[in-house]
């Protein structure tokens, strides 16, 4: 008998099988879905906006808090997972091809169909109102009318850039737009373009356009004891906003799912139009 022979046999043998092996594992870990992996990990990391009171923003204590917040933890709490909050730039977001370096956005975003190309979307979670405001001491602008031609701040890649510039798209929703122009001056996020306009009426800037919550809030309580600026016009529009995925990681429809059922839980049971008067003082919530 040929012991070299032999030898070489079984090792030929056991490199099959060791192979074999290997391919299993990674056809496993390719088919693992994103719930999965998130079940796995134990912990879901959300993606938000740490400037955008009420919806997210840093309290006294450099904490998280706000809506978004407070929902991110409930989905995690319902998912029997931590949560872990990450803060990158609103366009790095809507962008996708997130390279797992978190796995959701809960960031008040609007499903549209350019975004739609680069994510997945849950059910609605609440719906916003579109707001124009402008400096209390403004006498010249009465109407929406009178900001033709005037400069409107507004935070960069969002909806309401994409209104003014008369090219937003949201599948459900009619847009009607202004039959003027104004001079858009964009910022990274509405908390910047607030700020211009509350240092003199049109200084900077002559009327921003943001969520009405957020100019609500930031009047109540922002700039140290109230925000000096006005509300205009009725709101010319409403968006449904929903968590978003990246669309490019695989298996991601597990999760979108599990999510929607959750959306629908905290929607029967109360739990969003609760935490929706709380930081809101009002019902955004749609009835699914």
């Amino acid at each position: 008998m040929n012991r070299r022979f032999t030898m070489k046999k079984m090792l030929w043998i056991w490199a099959l099988i060791v192979s074999g092996l290997l391919i299993c594992a990674g056809t496993t870990m390719a088919g693992q879905s994103v719930l999965e992996e998130v079940l796995a990990a134990k912990t879901i990391v959300v993606s938000t906006d740490a400037n955008y009171a009420p919806q997210s923003y840093l309290n006294d204590k450099g904490e998280l808090e706000g809506f978004d917040i407070s929902v991110a933890k409930e989905v995690a709490k319902r998912l029997g997972v931590q949560v872990k909050f990450i803060t990158p730039d609103w366009d790095l977001i809507t962008a996708g091809k997130w390279g797992k370096r978190w796995d959701i956005s809960i960031g008040s975003m609007t499903p549209t169909k350019e975004r739609k190309n680069a994510l997945l979307f849950t059910l609605p979670y609440y719906s916003s109102p579109a707001q124009f405001a402008v400096h209390k001491d403004n006498t010249t602008i009465k109407t929406l009318a009178d900001l033709a031609g005037k400069k409107i701040g507004v935070a960069g890649e969002t909806t309401n850039e994409r209104y003014l510039q008369k090219d937003l798209s949201i599948e459900g929703v009619k847009i009607v737009y202004q039959d003027w122009v104004a001079k858009l001056q964009t910022y990274p996020t509405d908390a910047n373009h607030i700020e211009d306009l509350t240092l003199g009426d049109g200084l900077r800037l002559d009327a921003i356009f943001s969520s009405k919550q957020t100019i609500a809030q930031a009047i109540r309580s922002g700039c140290g004891g109230g925000c000096p600026m006005r509300m205009i016009g009725d709101s010319p529009y409403y968006e449904p906003l929903s968590f978003a995925l990246d669309k490019s990681r695989v298996n991601s429809q597990s999760l979108v799912d599990k999510l929607n059922v959750i959306i629908k839980s905290m929607n029967e049971d109360g739990t969003l139009q609760k935490l929706s008067e709380k930081f809101y003082h009002t019902d955004l919530i749609p009835k699914l």
